[in-house]
């Protein structure tokens, strides 16, 4: 087997394990599934910063010595902490989650007043979102995701279950008892707080443990990594803190004036921080461009860590002192602007490198990536308009609310979408269930963030118009829908144990867009002709055709030679019609 830059990993696994050999010394093969990622070789090389030839040298050499037919593949069990995690935050955020800040909304609009909902039943819907949906999608990818970029084992691999275990417990519980006014059972509250502390602080000892056994050179990401940990913790005993509250004053709501700013101190310092970790380990590989501009990424790290503590304290007591109240509003400036900076040293909107240009593979997840960090510039928008529209005014929380919304959805939830879509089909090694149903999840989630974030702020600025009532109340059932698409595609990628091998395919009678290439030319060799008229040189490889054409589809291929789709099929059915 002849080594290109499209050459799929598992394949050359399967072909010649000797080369498992050298995918282990650069930490390849563990990123993918039992026999290696469903990835071209030239993408993994870059992702895990190796140099492709050094690379291909030596498989080539470890090819050449080999075993031949006598070396087996190892039997390799397929690493699934991240699985239960991940499905369960899907469950979560389409029960007590989206479903039900959808059904909130259309209350709300219903009524045409924001007020007319009871307190308590929204924090606990924010609750199991922030900590069920978010929270457990981050600390499944984290148990998995930090030990590949470290290059090290998972350290007390053993505690994971327990840290679930406890972590569902915790959040079951709160989600429940929080609304009701059973005051026999009130006890278990402070409980579900204790919980999520003991969970959390297991996920860190497991994530320092395993940072720290690490042999390989600290990167830049390893300080996102920790203050992320850090910040998890500050954020769970907080959460204690109200929990005990409300728990010894027999009150259901926790003060406006705490938990608003506990939610920003949630997303701002745990949230974003390991976001940002794994982008700047990883999106210049994904979209292909230069790595990140290290000095701006450094400095967004100190200013956002230095402010998000100060935008916590001066909100908390904005109500009390003025001097609190100015801070507040001044702190927001620092906070735009490391999260600018961060975006300009990350080059998300830059040009491609194009040192992928001849890979094939499914990009489809780029959109969504970048995508998110529009919303992340929208959010950053809304948060330096917020201190010039009047301190506790309606249109200063009808602003709040779309902040939040524009964070949590746009950018957060928009990330975790892009992520698992790259990610996951990667650690199984084979391919996203539906290309299809992801597209609909990217086109249903922004319609519904747009129309929630923008529609509020409306209703703010209208005075309550109804019919801009009507269309926030009308979001969040988008948003459902996306979120089931997207929890139904990944779910079954997920139980995909194993990529079945290509069969002897149903003999084509029609060319169509998603028609594999490897399949046109091995049924009908005369329109590999056609291919080379049309400018596809690469195809006159035998081993391009039977790598990189079994994974391009006839609309991927056209797309990256920018041929035009419909008279590329129209000449290869006119071919393959006057062969019938």
């Amino acid at each position: 087997m002849e080594i290109n830059r499209n050459t799929i990993i598992k394949d050359l696994i399967e072909s010649h394990p000797e080369t498992l050999a050298v995918f282990k010394k650069y930490n390849l093969v563990i990123a993918g599934g039992v026999r290696g990622p469903n990835e071209p070789i030239a993408f993994f090389a870059k992702a895990h910063e190796v140099d492709y030839d050094t690379l291909v040298k030596e498989l080539n050499e470890a090819i050449e010595k080999g075993g031949g037919e006598h070396v087996e593949i190892p039997k390799l069990e397929e690493d699934k902490i991240y699985e239960k995690f991940v499905k369960t935050a899907i469950v979560l955020t389409l029960t007590v989650g989206v479903t039900f800040g959808a059904i909130i909304l259309s209350y709300i609009a219903i009524k045409l007043n924001f007020n007319s909902i009871y307190y308590a039943l929204i924090q606990a819907h924010g609750h199991a979102q922030l900590f069920g949906w978010v929270g457990l999608c981050v600390m499944g990818f984290a148990l998995y995701i930090v030990p590949r970029v470290k290059n090290a084992e998972l350290k007390h691999r053993n505690l994971a279950n327990l840290c679930y275990g406890l972590i569902i417990t915790g959040i079951s519980l709160r989600t429940i008892l929080q609304p009701i006014p059973f005051h026999a059972i009130r006890f278990l509250l402070p409980i579900s707080a204790i919980c999520e502390i003991i969970s959390i602080c297991l996920f860190a000892f497991i994530i320092f443990s395993t940072i720290f056994s690490s042999k390989e050179k600290i990167g830049i990401f390893d300080k996102f990594f920790k203050a992320g940990i850090i910040w998890f913790l500050i954020s769970m005993f907080i959460n204690f803190g109200m929990i005990w509250y409300i728990y010894k004053h027999a009150i259901y709501e926790i003060p406006k004036a705490v938990f608003s700013p506990f939610v920003h101190l949630y997303l701002f310092g745990f949230v974003f921080m390991f976001i940002f970790a794994i982008n700047i380990r990883t999106v210049f590989a994904f979209l292909d461009i230069k790595p990140v501009r290290e000095k701006a990424v450094n400095l967004t790290f100190w200013v956002m860590n230095i402010s998000v503590p100060i935008y916590f304290v001066t909100h908390m007591f904005a109500n009390k002192s003025i001097v609190a109240l100015r801070l507040s509003q001044f702190i927001v400036f620092p906070m735009a602007f490391a999260i600018i900076t961060f975006i300009y040293g990350l080059r998300i909107f830059e040009r491609s490198t194009k040192e992928l240009h001849d890979v094939v593979m499914d990009r489809s997840y780029a959109k969504t990536i970048r995508t998110a960090y529009i919303w992340l510039i929208v959010t950053t928008v809304i948060l330096l308009i917020i201190p010039f529209l009047g301190h506790g005014s309606e249109l200063q929380r009808r602003f709040h609310g779309s902040l939040n919304h524009a964070v949590t959805v746009g950018f957060i939830t928009m990330m975790i979408i892009g992520y698992a879509s790259k990610m996951i089909p990667t650690f199984k090694g084979i391919d996203m269930y539906s290309l299809k149903l992801s597209n609909i999840t990217f086109i249903l989630l922004n319609t519904g963030c747009f129309l929630r974030v923008f529609s509020q702020i409306l209703v703010g600025t209208s005075g309550g118009n109804p019919i801009f009532y009507a269309t926030m109340g009308t979001s969040g059932w988008f948003e459902l829908a996306a979120l089931g698409v997207f929890g139904y595609n990944l779910w079954k990628t997920m139980n995909t144990t194993q990529e079945t091998k290509p069969s002897v395919s149903k003999k084509l009678t029609e060319i169509t867009k998603d028609t594999k290439v490897f399949d046109v030319v091995d049924q009908y060799p005369e329109t590999l002709q056609i291919f080379l008229d049309f400018g596809f040189s690469q195809m006159a490889n035998p081993v391009m055709r039977n790598t990189m054409g079994r994974v391009a589809s006839i609309e991927m291929a056209t797309k990256m030679h920018n041929v035009d789709i419909d008279k590329f099929l129209s000449a290869l059915n006119d071919k393959i019609a006057s062969k019938k």
